[in-house]
């Protein structure tokens, strides 16, 4: 009862003073368009808040236990510019302007987090704490507009949730968040010789992880454990954006999209990059090529899908990707045919799981992997195409289990 009077108050606080709507552009492409209310814009307590607006050209499906589809949203965010963390306060849903859904939780007891890098979250902060100008005050009141005002103030949110359940494996500090500006692109580490694997945790402090850790990767797959893994979530909607050759694998960025929904969060795929031979094998069977499709939460936590190469037929998708492979180290080109993700997967999707870490310095653990079981195709001038771009084997030695767990 006191939840639904506290609603119904802030109702009738908001309603008295309507003000007309301005919604901005802040992106728009073929997935979705992202406008904000510039203004909603306040500052109050050290944070700036403001209302933004979802319009999906697809419905879309809620994660929630429900999984109603909508088409719109309309959210309020605040911002904690200092330390560029954002916090969701409250989520409205529709579906051709029917409310499917709705949630809000007290900002006080918000878990503020670094948005993902060119998400509508950090879109939206980019331009509320660099550019707009918030307001001080409270928008004076003003007639009502003709139509219904757009915020999504207009009936007090039924359903009030509690924050996000947090992952069992633990975040990963920020300074070992495999961006590809922090980590890929780094040139003081090599497969062999000096700068070689054997000596990765003693090249530089942030690397000490590659020696000092408990739960490295690769893995010999062996003596699993069955258990009732869930069948793969995956959203696969969007292609490959662009490649680059970082002079330690071939890489292909996705259009910001795919997501693996895992342990009741979301991952968005960042990229896939590949082995030679594989980082991992499987029952002491290594193959000639393995591809990483890396996921990131919200939170900086990873997840890896790996896919095994076994030669035989050629696949289309990865000739589109090798064919275009660049020459020169930091080259990156845009990929001028279309490739899915799924195109680089198979069609069974069993597969083995087990907690690890990143298989090329910093070596950071907590990475939930999951290795498919069935291997696909390559042939064996794809593999050769992307061994003469690397010039050397890409590929870790396998690190011992310690005991770890591996289910299937």
């Amino acid at each position: 009862m006191n939840k639904f009077i506290t609603f119904l108050l802030l109702f009738i606080a908001m309603t008295s003073n309507s003000y007309a709507v301005t919604w901005v552009k802040l992106r728009d492409n073929h997935n979705s368009k992202l406008m904000l209310d510039k203004q909603s814009i306040l500052e109050k307590d050290q944070l700036k808040r403001a209302w933004v607006k979802l319009e999906y050209k697809t419905p879309q499906k809620n994660l929630q236990p429900t999984e109603k589809e909508y088409n719109q949203s309309k959210l309020l965010w605040y911002f904690d510019c200092p330390a560029q963390k954002s916090a969701t306060a409250q989520v409205f849903q529709y579906l051709n302007d029917d409310l499917v859904y709705s949630a809000a939780i007290d900002i006080k007891s918000a878990e503020f987090i670094e948005p993902v890098p060119e998400t509508d979250v950090d879109i939206a902060m980019r331009h509320i704490c660099m550019k707009a100008k918030p307001a001080t005050t409270t928008p004076s009141p003003k007639k009502p507009t003709e139509k219904p005002a757009e915020l999504p103030n207009e009936a007090a949110p039924p359903v009030v949730e509690k924050p996000a359940i947090k992952p069992e494996v633990k975040p990963i500090p920020d300074k070992t968040i495999p961006t590809q500006k922090k980590v890929t692109q780094t040139n003081d580490w090599t497969y062999e010789g000096k700068e070689g694997p054997e000596n990765w945790g003693k090249l530089n402090p942030i690397f000490s992880t590659c020696d000092a850790g408990r739960n490295q990767s690769p893995i010999d797959i062996q003596n699993t454990t069955h258990a009732s893994l869930k069948p793969l979530r995956l959203i696969q909607r969007y292609a490959v954006n662009d490649i680059v050759n970082n002079g330690h694998t071939i890489q292909a960025n996705f259009k910001t999209g795919n997501m693996l929904i895992l342990d009741s969060t979301a991952f968005l795929m960042k990229q896939v990059h590949f082995h030679a031979p594989s980082d991992n094998q499987i029952n002491d069977k290594s193959y000639p090529l393995e591809a990483h499709f890396v996921h990131a939460d919200s939170k900086g936590n990873l997840a890896v899908i790996a896919v095994m190469f076994k030669e035989g037929k050629a696949n289309p998708a990865l000739e589109s990707l090798f064919t275009q492979i660049p020459h020169k180290v930091g080259e990156q080109v845009t990929l001028k045919s279309r490739v899915m993700a799924s195109e680089l997967m198979p069609l069974n999707r069993s597969y083995y799981r087990f907690s690890g870490s990143l298989t090329t310095p910093p070596c950071s653990e907590g990475v939930r992997w999951i290795v498919m079981k069935t291997p696909i195709t390559a042939s064996k001038e794809q593999i050769s195409a992307f061994e003469e771009s690397m010039k050397h084997h890409n590929n870790r030695p396998l690190q011992p289990l310690n005991g770890r767990v591996i289910v299937e």
